[in-house]
């Protein structure tokens, strides 16, 4: 509130919390994310298909300002690569940086497959490279926008996704490896 409502420099607001500049903006996206959640209207599962679908073409296109559009003006992005993925350490935040993060993530490579895939009771969005799952992303929505982005890129992470079907087992699309490639 101090930066936001007053226009205190960063270092200022820091010097005043006790924290660091980077606790301080963390802080503050939460408080944010808090209060949209708050006087958001919830999202309907269509409308978060719909949305999920729409930030896998923009990636698809490699379309900076499709995806940035389909993003809450302070969105955020966290990346999970739990120390064994070169990643981003700390959040990116804002449409522009975080439509930037994730093209930079999904860069045209030659095997490479994004498709819609149900995620933690949602639709997201999973990147394969060959047939090997190197990323998972969920989407927070809020007002038919993407306000977060959950990426994880941690191997371990992603050992259940990356094992075989159970013999008898239905295969979806994801599974089978289905979907637009960038080769």
């Amino acid at each position: 509130m101090l930066r936001d409502a007053f226009g205190m420099a960063p270092d200022t607001v820091a010097d005043i919390m006790g924290r660091t500049e980077p606790e301080c903006a963390e802080l503050a996206d939460r408080a944010r994310h808090s209060l949209r959640m708050r006087h958001s209207r919830p999202t309907t599962p269509d409308e978060h298909d719909a949305l999920a679908h729409a930030v896998r073409r923009a990636c698809l296109s490699e379309d900076a300002e499709l995806l940035a559009s389909l993003l809450c003006p302070d969105a955020t992005a966290f990346f999970d690569g739990g120390g064994k993925v070169r990643t981003l350490i700390r959040p990116a935040h804002g449409s522009r940086r975080v439509a930037h993060s994730l093209l930079t993530l999904l860069a045209h490579r030659p095997r490479t497959t994004l498709t819609t895939h149900p995620v933690n009771g949602r639709t997201g969005l999973v990147a394969r490279y060959g047939r090997q799952v190197a990323a998972v992303i969920s989407l927070d929505i809020t007002d038919r926008r993407v306000a977060r982005v959950w990426v994880v890129l941690n191997p371990e992470k992603l050992r259940s996704w990356n094992q075989p079907p159970a013999p008898g087992s239905h295969q979806g699309p994801a599974q089978r490896g289905e979907g637009r490639s960038w080769s």
